[in-house]
């Protein structure tokens, strides 16, 4: 057996862990990695949980984590712990796939390719700048494989596309719509 445990004020103290300098076995190893991994999800309580901190101590911990300089390596990581499910505000996959192609990097990159093109300038008012929004030409869901075509989006500013989908609605929109939305006066 091992030696004799004697727990110190601060758990065992140094030199009487009676499993120093062995080695655990890789079923030992798993186990302590799954009980590590549920964490508070395995019915245990956190030690803080219902308790208020106080503004003193809220701005010690602030205190304590300015000007720690994180690697690259260690901020993605923190990133990757809260994200999709993993995050605090999952709501179980809700987001429509319109959503998801919207948010999407490619999206925003055509986005600013179209407002570029049209050197950021509302192609019905001729109004550079304010709030511009990029529209379709050939519908976004009827036209999946034209949805990134830069050639397919015009710069409209934000009153003239609300104005262009009362008039002509959201779904079914077409080329000469738009080119008689852009005619009239």
């Amino acid at each position: 057996m091992g030696k004799q445990i004697t727990k110190g004020i601060k758990g065992f103290q140094k030199g009487e862990n009676y499993r120093s300098g062995k080695k655990l076995s890789e079923e030992s190893i798993n186990k302590m990695k799954k009980t590590i991994t549920k964490g508070f999800k395995n019915g245990r309580i956190s030690w803080n949980k219902n308790k208020n901190l106080s503004e003193e101590h809220k701005r010690k911990i602030s205190l304590a984590n300015k000007g720690k300089i994180r690697t690259k390596e260690t901020r993605l990581k923190m990133s990757e712990v809260k994200k999709g499910e993993k995050s605090y505000l999952w709501k179980g996959g809700i987001s429509s796939e319109n959503e998801l192609i919207r948010k999407n990097i490619e999206f925003r990159l055509w986005r600013e390719a179209v407002f570029a093109r049209d050197n950021w300038t509302c192609q019905k008012t001729r109004v550079k700048g304010g709030k511009l929004h990029p529209h379709h030409i050939q519908n976004f869901s009827d036209f999946p494989e034209l949805r990134f075509a830069i050639d397919n989006g015009i710069t409209l500013s934000e009153e003239t596309h609300k104005e262009f989908h009362k008039k002509y609605g959201f779904s079914n929109n077409t080329k000469k719509q738009l080119e008689e939305f852009l005619n009239d006066k």
